[in-house]
């Protein structure tokens, strides 16, 4: 794969000679092969060490009341790790939980070290209650991460934090498309770049969610909020308000009835459930059809307008809602897009689907004050926002300043409000990436809910067979010989080199999109369309049109969305080059659907299986340090004047004391300060219109049972949101960031080691609109 590559520490291991053995710090001990790979602490460690301690606590994130979530170093979100290309991280997890649980590093590749996925039953033994584990890994990519729990329905509590990691000193970067003055600013803001951890909340912990989808046999798609850091609010709006914002589809999916109280869809709607058979009777009336307003903290971000510039990183861990986010009187120019730097693009509005990231800059020339960061939902499934607070440095401001762009709903404020989106299909990659144009092998997927079962819930991204969760607490794949693995719905195996096309194929009527992620290797969004996908191949498509798929310079990414529809099929086709050996998930990232069962492993190279040291997880850090520009290392050079308390007596600095147990910083370096505490620290889309009969270009998608023999597409630029069944309604009911109580701000802005959010923080997002598109049947 063209592009940056950076070789693992760990490469030195030999992969092709070594076997594996079983895990090293939990009880398990069966499955141990005869051969092992060269062991991880053989060698003195010269990795950033980085520790987390994740434990059951309290959190209101709303002002609703405390209600139980994971804490990762007694804080919600957990800390930043920041690294820079080509470092190493021992990332040390101790599980103070009373269940297992397991670490992933979501878009990191893990080249050379697929033993540090963090997937319990694929890459690792879950980390049992009481033990402690050790991931090593090396940073090979400059982009926006986040690390966050891949066990059972764990990240809906609460265990995830931002991942950052500079680029070489050498790498090319598309600063100069922002602001060709301002290089050097852009760059400064870029290592700064500051977390907004974006998602739906519910009171309910995962267990009781999920207890509920079973007991009342639905599909939850309604939210008690949105919420941004762990902050926001439960806001309920009027009848009028709601009847106001409902867009003309709800009334025909609703037989008239429109939104709930909490501004959903109803859950006894079979458009949006399905045809089964409902419990509703074991459905708490809080889920769907009772809004209790309570406000909580507003999440606050200041910047000093002396920076020219801010960077922000919007990152969706949500259970089930794609969101929209935008700042008042502010435009946002998309420069990082899914682990990878992209053709800038200057939009009013981004999209940030789950587990997606989306780093953008701000230009701060607008008047000292507070301005809104709206968040608001993308589908028709529920009317709901949300905000937090872009603070100028020396404001005075007692309300938000500025004119917001969207209503609740998520909406231009009038009709003649243009809004300017961010269009994914042409996140070129920078620097460019080579894709082939053609593939060694076909995996073709049918996403839908599971065929003939009564479960409501249930979903498939292989067409019949769902992922069981209960996969979690088995053997993982890696640690088996994959001659012994049987591919099946749910596994499929490929060879080193190989080009692959995954096509995805959603159901309709109804066809929701969904976020996928895949696992390693990262994949080129190459094609989407809307009908049936008619062909064995994408080569046969190809022959029969050319123009539907997009080879020069697709989006070369970890995650992307597949295309929705109303009364159609539709389809999505990633390719990507198999270069990093392992077994590696795909699935939704929906955590609703993934716990559903819509996800596969697919065991890349198993031509050349690597097999994991014999102390893979075993506890051996070193007195590593970490070259990134924006860490608590920095001692307050001019690179980071505002790295906040990094005197010139190391105050603050990392490997500190958290909830009595030593926490580590990125650099190493002890302090001596009070605030030693918190430690660990396509050029074109095809859009355009055809003279072919059989069909049309619709939102830079193909629409149609049959694509064009004949007739001229012409390409021309789409500037249309790419959402689903997005919400018709321009009225001028206008997002509040008051709610119905007397809350508070916090000003003090997640930085790395520096704690987060404490437990206390109740999340105050007014109403985060976090609807995700309407469930398809």
């Amino acid at each position: 794969m063209a592009g940056s590559r950076f070789t693992s520490a760990l490469s030195v291991l030999s992969l092709a000679s070594a076997a594996i053995a079983a895990p090293l710090t939990s009880a398990n001990t069966a499955n141990v092969l005869n051969r092992r790979a060269e062991e991880i602490c053989k060698a003195t460690s010269d990795c950033i060490p980085f520790t987390i301690e994740v434990a059951w606590g309290g959190v209101d994130a709303t002002g609703a009341g405390s209600r139980g979530a994971i804490l990762t170093n007694g804080s919600f979100p957990g800390p930043a790790l920041r690294m820079k290309v080509g470092e190493c991280v021992d990332f040390k997890v101790i599980n103070h939980l009373e269940v297992d649980t397991g670490v992933h590093f979501h878009g990191i590749q893990q080249t050379g070290t697929p033993w540090s996925d963090g997937v319990p039953g694929l890459s690792q033994y879950a980390i049992k209650a009481g033990d402690t584990y050790m991931y090593r890994w090396t940073a090979d990519e400059q982009g926006g991460y986040f690390y966050h729990s891949h066990y059972k329905g764990q990240l809906m509590d609460g265990l995830y934090g931002a991942i950052f990691i500079s680029p070489s000193d050498e790498e090319e970067n598309p600063f100069s498309a922002v602001d060709s003055s301002a290089v050097d600013a852009l760059k400064l803001a870029a290592a700064k770049t500051e977390p907004l951890f974006i998602s739906d909340w519910s009171k309910y912990t995962f267990d009781q969610f999920f207890a509920i989808e079973e007991a009342a046999n639905i599909d939850i798609a309604c939210a008690d909020s949105l919420i941004v850091n762990g902050m926001g609010s439960q806001t309920c709006l009027t009848k009028d308000q709601l009847t106001a914002l409902s867009p003309p589809q709800v009334a025909n999916l609703t037989a008239g009835a429109g939104y709930t109280a909490k501004g959903c869809i109803p859950a006894n709607t079979p458009a949006t459930q399905g045809n089964f058979t409902r419990n509703l009777a074991a459905l708490p009336a809080d889920v769907y059809d009772t809004c209790t307003p309570s406000t909580g903290k507003t999440y606050t971000l200041e910047v000093d307008a002396a920076a020219g510039y801010a960077s922000l990183t919007f990152i969706n861990p949500g259970a089930f809602a794609i969101l929209k986010a935008s700042i008042a009187s502010h435009k946002m120019w998309v420069y990082d897009y899914n682990g990878h730097y992209v053709t800038p693009q200057q939009v009013d509005q981004i999209n940030v689907a789950n587990g997606e990231r989306v780093s953008v800059f701000v230009k701060l020339d607008q008047a000292a004050g507070d301005y809104q960061i709206q968040i608001s939902n993308m589908g028709l499934n529920q009317v709901i926002s949300g905000s937090a607070v872009l603070k100028y440095k020396g404001s005075a401001a007692t309300a938000v300043t500025g004119t917001a762009l969207l209503n609740v709903a998520g909406n231009p404020i009038t009709n003649t409000t243009t809004v300017v989106p961010f269009n994914a299909l042409k996140a070129a990659p920078i620097p460019a990436e080579q894709v082939s144009k053609t593939a060694d092998r076909t995996i073709r997927m049918q996403i839908q809910k599971l065929p003939n079962q009564p479960d409501a819930y249930r979903w498939t991204l292989a067409g019949n067979t769902p992922y069981d969760m209960s996969n979690d607490d088995g053997t993982p794949l890696l640690y088996k010989d994959p001659a012994t693995i049987q591919e099946s719905d749910i596994i499929k195996k490929t060879n080193m080199g190989e080009w692959v096309d995954i096509i995805l194929e959603t159901t309709g009527p109804l066809a929701q999109p969904h976020p996928i992620h895949k696992h390693a290797n990262k994949f080129f969004m190459v094609g989407q369309g809307k009908g049936p996908f008619n062909w064995t191949s994408v080569a046969d498509a190809v022959a029969y049109n050319a123009s539907m798929f997009n080879f020069a310079n697709p989006p070369f990414v970890d995650g992307y969305t597949t295309v929705p529809g109303e009364g159609t099929n539709t389809w999505t086709v990633f390719r990507y080059k198999v270069e990093i050996a392992g077994a590696w998930f795909l699935h939704c990232h929906m955590q609703t659907h993934f716990s559903g069962g819509m996800a596969i492993a697919i065991l890349d190279g198993v031509d050349n299986w690597p097999y994991a040291p014999s102390d893979a997880g075993k506890v051996c850090q070193g007195e590593g340090s970490s070259n990134s520009t924006w860490n608590p290392s920095c001692n307050c050079p001019a690179s980071c004047p505002a790295n906040p308390g990094k005197g010139p007596d190391g105050n603050g600095q990392g490997n500190g004391q958290s909830n009595g147990s030593s926490g580590s910083g990125s650099s190493g370096n002890s302090g001596s300060g009070s605030n030693n505490a918190s430690g660990s620290s396509n050029s074109g889309d095809n859009s355009g219109s055809s003279s072919s009969s059989s069909g049309s270009w619709d939102n830079g998608v193909w629409v149609g049972p049959n694509n064009p023999s004949t007739g001229d597409v012409t390409s021309s630029e789409n500037t249309g949101s790419n959402s689903y069944v997005p919400n018709s309604n321009t009225g001028s009911y206008s997002s509040s960031t008051s709610g119905s109580g007397s809350g508070s701000n916090d000003t003090s802005p997640i930085k790395t080691f520096t704690g987060a959010a404490s437990s206390s923080h109740v999340s105050l997002f007014t109403v985060l609109a976090l609807a995700v598109a309407a469930l398809s049947l």
